[in-house]
C-alpha cells in the first residue's frame, strides 16, 4: 500500500504547484502564461489518469478476472503529454516553474514504472 502513496505524489505536487502559481501572481506575457497554464492542465490530467490507472491496477491485482490495462489506458499519450508539460514549465517564473518541471519529470517516471509493472 506504500507504493500507492508514491503514485499519488505527482497529483499532490500538482495541487501545490497550482497554489504557488496563483499566489505568486507574476506578470507573464500572454504566450508564456498560456503555455504554463497548458503545462499545468496537461500535468494535472496526466496525474489524475495515473492515479486512476494505479487504483485500477491494484483492484485488478486483487481480483479474480485478468484485465489488460495497457489497452484500457492511454499510457504512451499520457507519457508524451507529461513530458510536454515538463517542457512547458520553463515558460513560467519563479518557484512554480521549478515545481512544475519537477512534477512533470516525476510523473513521467511514475508513468514509466507503472507501465513497466503492469505490462505482461
Amino acid at each position: 500500500m506504500l507504493w500507492m502513496m508514491f503514485f499519488a505524489l505527482p497529483f499532490a505536487l500538482f495541487v501545490a504547484t497550482v497554489i504557488v502559481f496563483y499566489k505568486q501572481k507574476s506578470k507573464l506575457s500572454f504566450w508564456r502564461n498560456a503555455a504554463f497554464i497548458f503545462g499545468l492542465a496537461a500535468n494535472g490530467l496526466s496525474a489524475a489518469v495515473l492515479l486512476a490507472f494505479m487504483i485500477h491496477a491494484y483492484i485488478a491485482a486483487h481480483g479474480t478476472a485478468p484485465v489488460d490495462l495497457d489497452r484500457l489506458y492511454p499510457i504512451i499519450p499520457m507519457f508524451a503529454l507529461t513530458f510536454l508539460a515538463a517542457v512547458c514549465a520553463w515558460t513560467g517564473k519563479g518557484m512554480a516553474r521549478v515545481m512544475l518541471a519537477a512534477d512533470g519529470l516525476l510523473t513521467v517516471a511514475s508513468w514509466y514504472f507503472a507501465a513497466l509493472a503492469s505490462s505482461p
